[in-house]
Parts: structure tokens; C-alpha cells; sequence
């Protein structure tokens, strides 16, 4: 085994220990506050194993100039963020703290102090976290030793990439378990793997996303452009949410995944992206978005007078074309966007919603549409659609890509795309945008705009996809005719073998009802 299995297997391990100890401490806790708890552990350990490493380097330098000049360093933080730190750790938020109280009953109160000395000393992290840890229902003596398995492991000595790996790993694992009552702020990873690759960002894109749930889409951007060995220090990350809880998660997510707070810009509170735009004027090379599917309620009061609706007013009870607009207002004059929406948005005949798709046609902003399989998220199982949208297309074509009939089942009801299937429809795409011709058949094609037009701008694959046709194996398809041939003999027999108990039962029901009848 390489060394680099070897060490995969390590940290898996280590996520599955960790995972193992936290469900068994939830109790009685409600899902969600349950999920903020483990959250905050996360977040206490890693910040204390890093303040902690970079205050050990920082005594070593400063070590000829006394305990004061030392103490003194440790508090700046320009100084700090040369070590990866973002944030100054108090003496009552350390880790090293905490662990003096396992076994103790005051532990989840130190704990909540623990939290809020941190949130004091840094103003970035005020407000971020839910003091839960004091909670009647949370048993102390599981919680110490949810905080002994977190002691065991120091996060400053693993890659440094671990702890986003580890906060990702949690958070996909609790809304899985949540299903259809969670996982409506979180993307699965390989969606978001695929429309990151579709969009391929640069160093210094400025990268959106206007339904942020828990920052995936940036995170994944970022690990795009470190496997691609390309500058991060550039990159700036802007996004909206409107649920308060969510947001919190987001931005504790990008500090995890190691953002420079400087360079995300969340806005300074949870909102909807109809009712305020917290962006406000700026434009984005690249914008990522997984918006809720057919929101039924928008806040669309001044729409008429608003210019994100430049292609037409959508339709009151339903947001999908309000969600269009917003992403495609927003891009520059080269920007490019991934959107996910349910299928019904490729061929509304809903007057707005067509008017709005034509103009956006006509003007040559739709580049592609890729129909993905179904079971692909935690919180519905039907079918979706990434648009691509590109302000600086060349040509007035679209892309069709029919992907439903990729990816994997990772378990009953989910699936999953590998890195084959991301591959496979990222080189049909790039293909497809150099090839006037191209055509792979059951699978993509491209297609001119007086096609498109000819269906009624209709975006559904399947009407320019030509099929596959498929082998028919003669021998096999016999085999199972007869197997169906039987199973119909079978039925029938037990049919007929019933018909005298019902006939038997008839009889039984009309006699009673004449002797009821010479009663009266």
C-alpha cells in the first residue's frame, strides 16, 4: 500500500472514531442543536491546536527577549496570521482548559465560557456560536467522553487540509441521517465537484453564490484551484443566506476549510437574496448556486421596479426564474454561472417563465443543459438540471448533455457521481463548446438556437439527444418472456382455483339478503 493509501486510511479512520463517539453522546438532544454542539467542539480544537502551535514557534523566536515580549506576540495578530492563525485563543477557550473539567459535572458550562471568551476576543466570530453545552438533556459524563476522543488527536500536527475534510465529513453525515427532514442548505460533494469542474475558476476569480446553505460550493472552488496548483491568495468569495443557522454554519465552514476571513464576504447577516441583495452592485466572474427548487413564496413586492428582472417579471409562486435572473444579473460582462433547478424549468409554458427563457435564448446567454440522474440529494429524489450560463459566448448553440443515466448508488437513496462520471461530462462539454458538430449519441449534442426555437424553447435534452439504440440480446429476450409467460400461468391458476369460494361467498351474501328481506 502507497504511502499516500496509508495515509488516506489514517485520517479515515480518525473522522469514523470521532463520528462513532458523537452520535453515541446525542441522547435525547433535538438533530439540529445536536449538530451545533459536535460543531463547536470541532471549531474549539482546531482553533486551540493552532493558537497553541504557532504560540510554541513564536516563544522559540522570541525566546532571547524575555516572557513579556513573548505573551505580547502572541496577541498580535498581524503576526499570527503568518502562522496560519486567524484567531487569538484565550487561556479560558483552550483546549488544554476544557480537558481539566472532563469527568466533571461543570464541564458543558466551561465549555459555553469557553465559546463566548472566544467570540469576545475576536469581533468576526461574534454571535457564531449556539451555548448549548449547559443543556439539561446533554449527559456530561457521554460529553467528557466525546472531549477525551477529541484530546487523543492533535489537528495542528495533520495535513492541513484536515479539519475542512473533517467539518465536511460531519456535516454531510448529519444531514444524511436527517434526509428529507434535513440537507435542504447542503449540496452533496460530487455535485459540487462537477460544477466547480464545469466552471474551472482562476486564482483571482471572484466567485457568488446567492443560496449559500453551508459554503460547499466555495470550499470545493478553493480545493479546485490547489489541485490545480494555482495561487488561493487571490481568491474572494461572496454569498447570501437566508436562514440565520445555516449561516452560521457557512461561515464556520470556510474558517475551517482556512479562508481568510478578509477575503469572504457572507454579509453581516442572514437574509433573502430577493428581499436585499446584501452583494449589492458588484458583478462576479463565477456564480456557483444550488437555490431552493420551486420556492413558492419570494419576497417580490418591488420586483417590477427591479433591475435583476430585466427579462420579465417571474411568475409569483414560483421562485425558479426569480433565482435565473438574480444569477444572470449578476455576472459580468465575462462571467459564467452553474445553477441547479428542478426539470420542470426547461420547458414551463407558464407565460412569464417562457417569455423569460426566450429573451435569455435570444440574447445568447444559455451555453448548456445538463439533465442529471435522479436520488442525487438528501432532500428530494426526483431529477434536476444545471444550467450554464455565459455571457461571453462566441457562438448562439446550446450544449445538451443527457447525464441521468450516470453515477452510482451509494446507498438505497442516494447517489453519487465518481470522478469517471464528472470527467465524462466535463470533456463533453469542453468538446462540445470547440465542435460545431458535436454529437455523442444517447449522451450529448450540440444544437443551434432555430432548433431550439423550432421546439418552442424547449431545454429538455431528450428532444435533441439522439437515442441509443441499444443491442438486443434475441436469446435473453426470449428467456425473459417465458419467465413472464409463466408467471402469467401461475396467476391464472390461482385465479381460477378462487372462482368457486367466490362464487360460494355470492351465493352465501344473496341468501342472507333474502332471509333479511322475510324478516322485515
Amino acid at each position: 500500500m502507497s504511502k499516500q493509501n496509508i495515509e488516506i486510511n489514517y485520517i479515515d479512520s480518525i473522522k469514523e472514531k470521532l463520528w462513532k463517539s458523537c452520535d453515541e453522546m446525542r441522547g435525547n438532544v433535538p438533530s439540529e442543536q445536536y449538530m451545533h454542539i459536535i460543531i463547536a467542539i470541532i471549531f474549539l480544537k482546531a482553533m486551540s491546536d493552532k493558537y497553541e502551535k504557532a504560540g510554541e514557534q513564536i516563544r522559540k523566536k522570541y525566546l532571547n527577549d524575555g516572557e513579556r515580549k513573548w505573551l505580547l506576540a502572541k496577541k498580535d495578530l498581524n503576526l499570527l496570521k503568518r502562522y496560519d492563525v486567524q484567531f487569538i485563543v484565550p487561556e479560558s477557550a483552550s483546549w488544554s482548559n476544557i480537558q481539566k473539567y472532563i469527568s466533571k459535572e461543570e464541564i458543558g458550562i466551561k465549555i459555553d465560557e469557553a465559546l463566548l471568551a472566544l467570540e469576545e476576543q475576536n469581533n468576526s466570530l461574534k454571535g457564531l456560536f449556539e451555548k448549548n453545552f449547559s443543556r439539561e438533556d446533554l449527559d456530561k459524563q457521554r460529553l467528557s467522553k466525546v472531549i477525551k476522543q477529541f484530546s487523543d488527536i492533535n489537528f495542528s500536527e495533520l495535513k492541513e487540509d484536515f479539519i475542512g475534510r473533517l467539518y465536511e465529513y460531519f456535516l454531510g453525515n448529519f444531514f444524511r441521517k436527517q434526509g428529507q427532514n434535513g440537507g435542504e442548505f447542503y449540496t452533496p460533494q460530487s455535485i459540487v465537484e462537477l460544477m466547480v469542474a464545469l466552471l474551472a475558476p482562476d486564482s483571482d476569480s471572484k466567485i457568488y453564490d446567492p443560496a449559500c446553505g453551508t459554503g460547499g460550493m466555495f470550499v470545493q472552488a478553493k480545493k479546485y484551484l490547489e489541485k490545480h496548483k494555482k495561487d488561493i491568495t487571490q481568491m474572494r468569495v461572496y454569498g447570501q443566506e437566508f436562514s440565520s443557522t445555516t449561516w452560521k454554519l457557512a461561515k464556520i465552514n470556510l474558517i475551517l476549510n482556512g479562508f481568510d476571513p478578509d477575503d469572504t464576504h457572507l454579509g453581516s447577516k442572514a437574509e433573502s437574496t430577493f428581499k436585499e441583495d446584501l452583494s449589492g452592485f458588484e458583478q462576479f466572474d463565477i456564480v456557483l448556486a444550488n437555490p431552493p427548487f420551486n420556492l413558492k413564496i419570494w419576497e417580490n413586492e418591488n420586483a417590477s421596479d427591479d433591475p435583476r428582472y430585466k427579462w420579465g417579471l417571474p411568475p409569483t409562486k414560483n421562485a425558479n426564474y426569480a433565482w435565473l435572473s438574480h444569477i444572470l444579473y449578476k455576472l459580468n460582462e465575462n462571467g459564467r454561472a452553474a445553477v441547479i433547478l428542478a426539470n420542470g424549468a426547461l420547458s414551463s409554458s407558464q407565460k412569464e417563465e417562457l417569455s423569460i427563457r426566450k429573451k435569455m435564448l435570444e440574447e445568447n446567454k444559455i451555453e448548456a443543459i445538463i439533465s442529471l440522474p435522479d436520488k442525487l440529494f438528501y432532500t428530494t429524489g426526483i431529477p434536476a438540471t444545471i444550467w450554464i450560463f455565459n455571457n461571453n459566448k462566441l457562438n448562439d448553440d446550446v450544449i445538451f448533455i443527457n447525464a441521468e443515466n450516470l453515477g452510482e448508488l451509494a446507498t438505497k437513496k442516494l447517489r453519487v457521481f465518481n470522478t469517471e462520471n464528472i470527467n465524462e461530462i466535463v470533456s463533453a462539454y469542453n468538446d462540445a463548446k470547440l465542435n460545431k458538430d458535436f454529437s455523442i449519441k444517447g449522451f450529448a449534442k450540440r444544437v443551434s438556437l432555430n432548433e431550439i426555437k423550432e421546439n418552442d424553447y424547449s431545454l429538455v435534452p431528450g428532444r435533441y439527444i439522439d437515442l441509443l439504440e441499444e443491442e438486443v440480446d434475441k436469446e435473453q429476450l426470449k428467456a425473459e418472456i417465458l419467465e413472464i409467460q409463466n408467471e402469467l400461468k401461475i396467476l391464472f391458476k390461482e385465479f381460477t382455483d378462487l372462482i368457486p369460494d367466490v362464487e360460494k361467498s355470492i351465493e352465501q351474501a344473496i341468501k342472507f339478503a333474502d332471509e333479511q328481506e322475510k324478516e322485515k
